[in-house]
């Protein structure tokens, strides 16, 4: 087996941001040896087993499972780098690659996170979603999380079945545990929905102009921050709060719209171009400048549905369908070594 100590080292080099390139391509091919399940795995679950804060929430077939999937995550980038859909410099590709697979944080992380940033505090862990991904995890009570881009998570690190509360700044689809004698809770900055067991969508951007609940199946509860009145959700339902008015109003939903994301697609059926367009940034990580100076242009309403396209592709049918003038500025690399996010303006023709 490879040295114990230099897989340890570099792990630690890489969680503190000190790795060199090299060094990096080194860990990437430990990962991708024959010997993967026998050596790399085993290591990590003996360290995860021997951190009593999380010992015994997960068992070796279980982290084994996340591996594989972890694994089988890279192999998939590995093939659209070859296939040319992603352009990237050689040291941020291999960063990015890196990323996917990192298991856990040496004495301290019991689970998985694929294209996530975990932090924990002595009470709380965070679960971050950069821009351009997203991330499944399972809760210690068993409740599965999916995150959007560019999203938050936190919850305690004595995580429980009596005391089951997340905070949420971003969206995050929820299949919670059931428990209707310990309740889960969900708090947003604008409000906190009650649950028990169900599926639901709850999206709170601070940048946005809403927030808002879409249940799918079960019964939740949203009670608006400052108010003590609770108010039921039913399959199929949404709850949308306007920040600017207060206004709360309960309608009908369509579902498969508001939880598509999770499936790795974006369905658009009659939004405003400004909706499509915040939604697109996030998606892919893009700045999208809409040249707007009467307001007329973001009222634009777009049926559509964005699965494998490139946002370039995206860009080009908005355009050509309402006859709107299309401009980019290339990824740029600052006298700093970062990558700066592609721009592109929309404006009328």
């Amino acid at each position: 087996m490879e040295n114990k100590q230099k897989i340890i080292s570099l792990v630690q080099k890489y969680l503190n941001d000190v790795c060199t390139e090299r060094e990096l391509d080194e860990l990437i091919q430990m990962f991708h040896g024959e010997d993967y399940k026998n050596q790399i795995e085993l290591l990590f679950y003996e360290y995860w087993q021997s951190t009593p804060s999380y010992k015994h929430q997960l068992d070796q077939k279980e982290l084994g499972e996340m591996l594989n999937a972890i694994h089988h995550q890279m192999n998939v980038d590995a093939n659209k780098q070859q296939k040319g859909l992603l352009k990237r410099l050689t040291y941020y590709a291999v960063r990015a690659a890196a990323i996917l697979f990192i298991p856990l944080l040496i004495g301290s992380l019991w689970m998985v996170v694929q294209n996530g940033t975990y932090s924990q505090s002595d009470t709380m862990i965070t679960l971050e979603t950069p821009l351009g991904s997203t991330l499944k995890t399972t809760l210690p009570d068993g409740t599965e999380v999916w995150q959007n881009a560019g999203t938050s998570l936190k919850y305690p690190a004595k995580f429980n079945r009596r005391n089951r509360q997340v905070e949420l700044v971003g969206e995050a689809y929820f299949h919670v545990s059931s428990d209707k004698k310990n309740p889960f809770y969900v708090k947003t900055a604008d409000g906190t929905v009650q649950v028990t067991g169900t599926r639901f969508d709850v999206s709170a951007f601070p940048e946005d102009t809403f927030s808002s609940v879409v249940l799918e199946e079960g019964v939740v509860a949203y009670q608006l921050a400052g108010s003590k009145k609770l108010i039921s959700l039913s399959p199929s339902e949404q709850l949308v709060y306007t920040k600017e008015t207060g206004a709360l109003i309960k309608r009908t939903a369509d579902v498969e719209k508001y939880i598509s994301w999770t499936e790795g697609k974006l369905i658009f059926r009659n939004d405003p171009l400004s909706e499509v367009v915040s939604r697109l940034e996030r998606w892919y990580n893009a700045d999208i400048v809409l040249e707007d100076p009467n307001g007329k242009l973001g009222g634009h309403r777009f049926t559509m549905i964005v699965q494998n396209e490139t946002l370039p592709q995206v860009l080009d049918y908005i355009s050509q369908a309402a006859d709107l003038k299309l401009s980019k500025e290339d990824t740029k690399l600052t006298s700093g070594a970062e990558l700066v996010k592609p721009r592109y303006t929309i404006s009328k023709n």
